[in-house]
């Protein structure tokens, strides 16, 4: 069977310890067969060894869900139990090697009650045992001393939630991100210049290329010097998104009226909420919009794969709302990106308004450059691909391209319109994103609701 070879072809190159080839020789399997636990399992070992510990623990949960699909009489098969055992013991390593120990030291001892579950014994030996309890001993530990350094710092009140973060390496794209080479070639250049043409007075502005740490990204640069206080050129958003502290049009963020005011959050300006709700005409879907004409444009672009997923929706909402780290104001455009990406029947990485955006880049903090990294993504990620009824297996969502739009998203989205605290609204562009527009900005943008 070809996906035998490939998985063949893998094996070899752990050997080697070519992680990246045995992970693109897995990825080649799981196209002809996505259902096969094995490769699953040996692309989860191919991530942890390359250092990609978070896309480990997306292979070894697909491997467990297939595995969980089995008779149990097929579990006599000591190859299937060994399987069983990798799949468990690979996901406590991710954590552990996350920096997650109280997820690792639930996992370590998961692998014991495997071992203790099977009579046999041949899956496992003495040694095998006391590893994994060493293991599960020291994150248990840790994750003590943990909560105990937060108490004598005065740091009590972190919710459990935040004390469960970890820190992973993302160096703007994985090794395998075939559509980074794209973001800056030439032809991208050109497309890009002639919708910039359309959008500005002509010959004002250029699409150039600069090096920004070391990697290369489109920018906009004027030719002429621009008095202050002159619009260059006008865009509408590509997509949109807010956090539902306002009553707002899911499209164009214009402040509604609302019928039951909510008694939490912010309430509504009246001043500014100045127009009635033009709800989905679906009765079960709860996306409410300005006009007819808002709910048409965004039927087209997105809504029309979200439309009456109010509940799940709303789970990603919550989380939103309760945000602690910073990173989670940004999910809703995610959420919209894949939603985009689904109508369109292609990956999120392939839409054309978006594929030219950099990805960020991470700097000395939080921690040696490291990202935060929450377990929560990966509900969120899977909650998505429930919203848009997308198989886990399909590998044009792969996890590692969810991480990927996370960090798209990030450093190409400016603020829309909002007065709370947080951030209300936020809006991807697909030229205006290239400006820079970082705590010092190098110039002004201003929105405008029609």
């Amino acid at each position: 069977m070809p996906s035998l070879d490939h998985r063949a072809k893998g094996n070899e190159a752990i050997k080697r310890g070519d992680y990246i080839s045995a992970w693109q020789h897995y990825t080649e399997g799981l196209q002809e067969t996505p259902k096969d636990p094995y490769l699953w399992c040996n692309r989860a070992f191919a991530c942890l060894k390359a250092g990609y510990p978070e896309l480990t623990l997306h292979d070894t949960a697909n491997s467990e869900a297939i595995l969980s699909d089995y008779p149990e009489e097929d579990f006599n098969d000591i190859n299937l139990m060994k399987l069983k055992f990798k799949v468990k013991y690979r996901m406590a390593e991710a954590y552990s090697a996350l920096g997650i120990p109280k997820h690792a030291a639930v996992e370590y001892n998961a692998c014991i009650d495997l071992a203790n579950k099977d009579p046999s014994m041949k899956t496992y030996n003495k040694s095998d045992l006391d590893m994994w309890t060493k293991k599960k001993e020291k994150n248990y530990k840790t994750s003590l001393l943990h909560d105990q350094f937060l108490q004598v710092n005065g740091m009590h009140q972190l919710t459990e939630q935040q004390k469960r973060h970890g820190f992973y390496k993302f160096e703007e794209r994985y090794p395998w991100d075939k559509s980074y080479e794209e973001r800056t070639s030439e032809e991208m250049m050109e497309k890009l210049q002639q919708k910039l043409d359309s959008t500005s007075n002509n010959n004002l502005l250029k699409i150039a290329k600069v090096n920004f740490d070391s990697s290369e990204h489109f920018g906009i640069f004027v030719k002429d010097s621009v008095p202050n206080y002159r619009i260059i050129f006008q865009e509408d958003p590509f997509l949109p998104a807010h956090n539902y502290y306002i009553l707002r049009c899911d499209y164009c963020f214009h402040e509604l009226k609302d019928p039951n005011p909510p008694n939490s959050y912010y309430q509504p300006r009246s001043a500014r909420a100045d127009r009635d709700v033009y709800n989905c005409p679906k009765r079960n879907c709860k996306e409410v919009f300005c006009s007819q004409k808002c709910y048409k444009s965004a039927l087209n672009l997105y809504h029309k794969a979200l439309c009456s997923k109010d509940d799940d929706i709303q789970v990603i909402i919550d989380w939103i709302h309760s945000d602690n780290i910073g990173v989670l104001h940004h999910l809703m455009l995610t959420v919209r990106i894949f939603a985009v990406a689904k109508l369109r029947d292609i990956c999120p990485l392939d839409i054309e308004e978006i594929k030219h955006f950099s990805r960020f880049t991470p700097v000395s903090a939080p921690y040696k450059g490291k990202m935060i990294y929450d377990p929560l993504f990966y509900d969120i990620y899977i909650i998505i691909l429930r919203i848009l009824e997308i198989s886990k297996f399909d590998l044009r969502y792969d996890y590692w391209i969810f991480i990927t739009v996370m960090n798209l998203v990030m450093p190409n989205t400016f603020p829309g319109p909002g007065e709370s605290d947080s951030i209300d609204t936020s809006v991807l562009y697909q030229l205006s994103s290239l400006f820079n527009h970082n705590c010092a900005p190098n110039l002004l943008d201003a929105q405008y609701l029609s």
